[in-house]
């Protein structure tokens, strides 16, 4: 019986991304991300990220675009700005 699937994280980075906006536009401050991709035996993606410092976690996503790490950085800079 396969009740569960498993993923094997196969990546894992350190991506610094700046802030946008106008509040500040002198002063650009970049976040440190711990980036995660893991897939499975029929090559699904989930990314998750977490922000040290800063206390956001990203959990585990369902990714379906070719580039899945640009993906996960995407999804990072979208929550950047809640937490300004």
């Amino acid at each position: 019986m396969d009740n569960h699937k498993e993923f094997t994280v196969k990546n894992h980075y350190l991506v610094e991304i700046k802030q946008k906006g106008d509040s500040i536009k002198d002063n650009l401050k970049s976040w440190s991300w711990d980036i995660y991709i893991a897939m499975s035996e029929d090559q699904q993606y989930r990314g998750r990220a977490l922000a040290p410092g800063k206390g956001i976690e990203i959990p585990w996503t369902e990714l379906s675009k070719s580039d899945v790490l640009e993906e996960m950085i995407n999804i990072c800079e979208q929550q950047m700005p809640k937490h300004i």
